[in-house]
């Protein structure tokens, strides 16, 4: 037997005396305490580097959304910070135009965007991403277009007129001007971050004008224009008078069972009542002249497209007079055809100041002591008017239409009595209006041709410009771009729910709390946010 395996043998022989026991429990303890406190350290560790981690967490996120490339437009790098900017204006611009339909839709602006359906293939928050890229798209040529051109603005009285109406609604709605950042912009949205992207914004919109300005329709274009479309611009003088068929109404009938059953008119009633009506017809068509409901003023586009190709057509005389069935409708229309004609209503010029602390008379009077001249007013509209764009613009409104002002105003706007430097004072729901009339502008119909042309040479122009100004996003985080992109390699994406025509990084949102991140999402009051300026 060796040395140790003899040792081993009489150890295991050893009587154990209670005070061996003692001893041996005494170093088992110690030897647990040496293993909690080594435990203890390594649980320690771990528990101050999740501390320690969490605390510089915050400012990393912060930095890297102010800092880090989110996606790439155009060559740009756009930050999550500038991203949910965007995000949360297209998504609330969107809502508050249609929230109606979207509602009748089924749309919850307060629910989750990610889990509602635009479309087949995309969210409502795949939708708001898409509408926001689009934005930051455009501006962004513009502003590469204006650095090439050589265009310069200031933007210090817009964004002033932007920092001031924020701090407004902050207060109006109880918040602190860093907290409503946050819930209106976005969780990493400060003061002065945003206000690059503000004045970026309020820079494209200048040059965008200033284009638009050099690329006006002329006369001589408008008056071609509606040599071509005058259809769609002149207005008729018509007298109507509609005759309904008496359709027997359907019956219900019940069997010798007691089943009820429906019994519809016939198409011989049908007809025998058409024949009856078109008698009437013919005899309300006689009197068309006295008995007819005139209808003054219609264009084209608000005429039933049952008869207004007869009332437009160009062979039309005065008096013609004409009878009209209306199968489905079950009726026939009698017509005289009076006049058709281009409506010469003008539009006016208009300047105006908006202010709720200020009276109106005393500004009148104010304006009286400084001569009563359009360069005095000017000079109250910088002083009183809280309208941003009217302060902006020195007041100025151009040519305005009746139909687009209120009744008060219109009236006063467009009475025949009306002259250059006119001045007046109206209140509307607790806001006082000075008005200093102008003078009169084009005719409404060369107004809209202008503004019609005008569209479509700036939308060809953007498009012009948006040509190379592509969308990178690397990482994946935009889901509408891989729907596009299997559309684009044979797919279809299928029809959304867009009221005017008929991979993201997280969930969906709620704009107010923090773009494009996790719907309900409370924004921090960290102070490594970022204190507001």
């Amino acid at each position: 037997m060796s040395e140790k395996a003899k040792s081993q043998n009489e150890a295991s022989q050893k009587v154990v005396t209670r005070y061996d026991r003692k001893v041996q429990r005494r170093k088992e303890a110690e030897l647990k305490e040496k293993k909690r406190r080594a435990i203890s350290r390594v649980v320690g560790i771990v528990i101050l580097a999740a501390i320690v981690i969490g605390l510089v967490s915050i400012p990393v996120r912060n930095y890297a959304a102010a800092h880090s490339p989110y996606i790439t437009v155009g060559g740009h790098d756009i930050t999550k910070v500038e991203f949910d900017y965007y995000y949360n204006l297209a998504s609330s611009d969107y809502i508050n135009t249609y929230g109606t339909y979207l509602a009748y839709m089924g749309f919850n602006a307060s629910g989750d965007y990610a889990s509602q359906a635009y479309s087949e293939t995309m969210s409502w928050k795949d939708y708001f991403e898409q509408l926001a890229v689009d934005a930051i798209r455009q501006n962004k040529a513009l502003l590469d277009a204006a650095q090439a051109a050589g265009f310069t603005y200031d933007t210090s009285k817009e964004y002033a007129s932007f920092a001031e109406s924020a701090k407004t609604s902050a207060a109006a709605a109880g918040e602190s001007i860093n907290r409503y950042y946050k819930l209106t912009f976005g969780r990493y949205a400060t003061v002065s971050g945003l206000k690059p992207y503000v004045e970026e914004g309020y820079l494209a919109a200048a040059y965008y004008k200033h284009v638009a300005e050099e690329r006006a329709a002329t006369a001589e274009a408008i008056q071609a224009y509606y040599d071509v479309n005058q259809a769609s611009y002149d207005s008729v003088d018509y007298k109507l008078t509609e005759i309904s068929a008496e359709i027997p109404e359907a019956q219900t009938v019940t069997d010798g069972d007691g089943n009820p059953s429906t019994i519809e008119p016939t198409e011989e009633e049908i007809q025998a009542a058409m024949d009856e009506a078109k008698k009437e017809a013919n005899v309300a068509l006689l009197a068309i002249a006295e008995e007819g409901t005139e209808h003054n003023g219609m264009l084209q586009s608000g005429i039933s497209t049952k008869y207004r190709d007869w009332l437009f057509d160009d062979a039309r005389e005065e008096g013609d007079t004409t009878v009209i069935e209306d199968a489905d409708a079950h009726k026939y229309y009698v017509l005289q055809f009076v006049k058709r004609y281009l409506d010469d209503a003008a539009t006016a010029n208009v300047r105006v100041i908006a202010t709720t602390t200020a009276n109106g008379e005393d500004i009148l009077a104010e304006h009286s002591a400084a001569g009563g001249t359009e360069e005095a007013f000017i000079e109250l509209v910088k002083k009183y008017s809280i309208d941003n764009y009217s302060a902006a613009e020195d007041g100025l409104y151009k040519e305005v239409t009746a139909s687009s002002l209120n009744s008060a105003f219109s009236e006063w706007i467009f009475t025949q009595e009306r002259k250059p430097g006119d001045t007046v004072t109206l209140v509307q729901d607790g806001t006082t209006f000075v008005l200093y009339y102008v003078g009169e502008g084009r005719p409404e119909w060369q107004v809209k041709i202008a503004n019609t042309l005008l569209g479509d040479t700036m939308d060809e122009y953007l498009n012009e410009i948006k040509e190379g100004c592509e969308v990178s996003d690397p990482k994946g985080r935009l889901a509408y771009l891989k729907v596009q992109a299997a559309a684009n390699a044979g797919g279809s994406e299928s029809q959304g729910t867009e009221p005017a025509d008929g991979g993201s990084e997280n969930q969906g949102t709620e704009p107010a709390d923090g773009g494009s991140e996790n719907q309900g999402t409370e924004p921090a009051d960290e102070g490594s946010e970022g204190s507001a300026e």
